[in-house]
């Protein structure tokens, strides 16, 4: 019997070896190697010793602004001491394209991870605002009517508006993190930044074709702002903002398999730094009164916050035996520079906005490349 028992033995021994092989051929999201830390680097196979990554990516944006209204309709063009039933105008806005570059490095110890991504994003709108029959543009606040009649009770109406911007935007981050979690499935990372914001934008609005009904000029009744003459009324914004802050934010990781995961990667930051705006308006008439222009300028120190999303999908594939990994996504992202907006208002007693902001959204393709 002690016989039969101790020749079973190899058959036992060689079950326990076949069925220890088929357990490590288990690669389920579920599992992860023994051998990688709890909080390593989120790398093809969980494999911590790449240390170097490069992305390039290209942004389909919008910009959307607050506190630059170009004028409000009214649909009463004998009434110019305020618009009746109107509703305000808003700043032409055209979807752009812009890129990203970045680098990172991974090889610290614990698993840091440093690194630097710059953000530049330009874009030109213009547009002829058209409305209804009977209605008439006025301009709004931010237009310093009293350059038009030498009067602030009573503004102007225009047949005509053509609105133009231009948008630009650079901004650069440096940023230092590590995971704090890392799962089968899931991986999230935290991490700090340090960010330089250059903003720029500038506004233009040009009315024409007044209307007569609607003006009562000092020494005539006809149309001074005719484009059959060569006269329009027009009116400039420039905004220049940079600022240098710190920022936080998170990154996480849902991994759907096969190389799929679904991130999410938000943060915020805040930058002091200086608005300058500048504000011209300009009256070029062709019959009297005669024409005039008036000049602000407003320089303010302050601090502002901005916020930053991206939400999207990622695919990846490691190849030279797991030691290289290409990534691309696509995410929608969303972004805001806040106080960013501060329009001078030209009245008589001059002022400027508390200040309003820009922001940002669109779609974002991106690659990278781990090794």
């Amino acid at each position: 019997m002690k016989k039969y028992s101790l020749n079973k033995i190899p058959m036992i021994l060689a079950s326990l070896g076949l069925f220890a092989g088929i357990q490590a051929e288990d690669t389920t999201l579920d599992k992860i190697p023994a051998d990688c830390s709890s909080l390593c680097a989120d790398k093809p196979n969980f494999d911590c010793s790449k240390d170097f990554e490069i992305l390039g990516a290209a942004v389909y944006e919008q910009v959307r602004v607050q506190g630059g209204e170009p004028a409000f309709i009214s649909y009463d063009r004998n009434q110019t001491l305020f618009p009746v039933n109107g509703f305000g105008v808003q700043q032409p806005e055209f979807g752009s394209w812009g890129f990203k570059l970045g680098a990172a490095y991974n090889g610290w110890s614990d698993d840091w991870r440093t690194g630097v991504k710059y953000f530049y994003f330009q874009a030109i709108s213009d547009s002829l605002v058209q409305n209804a029959y009977g209605s008439v543009f006025i301009p709004s606040v931010y237009a310093n009517q009293f350059i038009d009649n030498n009067t602030e009770l009573t503004a102007t109406g225009f047949a005509n508006l053509q609105l133009g911007n231009k948008t630009t935007i650079n901004d650069i981050k440096f940023f230092l993190g590590r995971p704090t979690l890392i799962t089968g499935r899931v991986s999230v990372e935290t991490y700090s930044t340090v960010e330089v914001t250059i903003l720029s934008r500038r506004q233009i609005q040009f009315y024409t074709n007044d209307v007569i009904a609607g003006f009562t000029p000092i020494a005539t009744t006809a149309q001074r702002y005719s484009t059959t003459i060569g006269g329009y009324f027009q009116n400039y914004q420039k905004y220049t903002w940079w600022g240098v802050g710190p920022g936080v934010g998170a990154r996480a990781n849902y991994m759907l398999g096969k190389g799929v995961s679904v991130y999410a990667d938000g943060s915020g930051s805040l930058k002091y730094g200086m608005i300058s705006t500048r504000t011209s308006t300009l009256s070029s008439p062709k019959l009297d009164p005669a024409g005039n222009e008036a000049l602000i300028l407003s320089n303010l120190y302050q601090f502002s916050p901005g916020l930053d999303f991206e939400l999207g999908f990622s695919w990846s594939y490691s190849f030279d035996e797991d030691q290289t990994r290409v990534k691309f996504n696509i995410a929608y992202e969303s972004g805001f520079y806040f106080f960013s907006m501060r329009t001078p208002v030209p009245d008589i007693n001059t002022r400027a906005e508390n200040g309003a902001g820009l922001g940002l959204q669109g779609l974002v393709l991106e690659a990278a490349i781990e090794f």
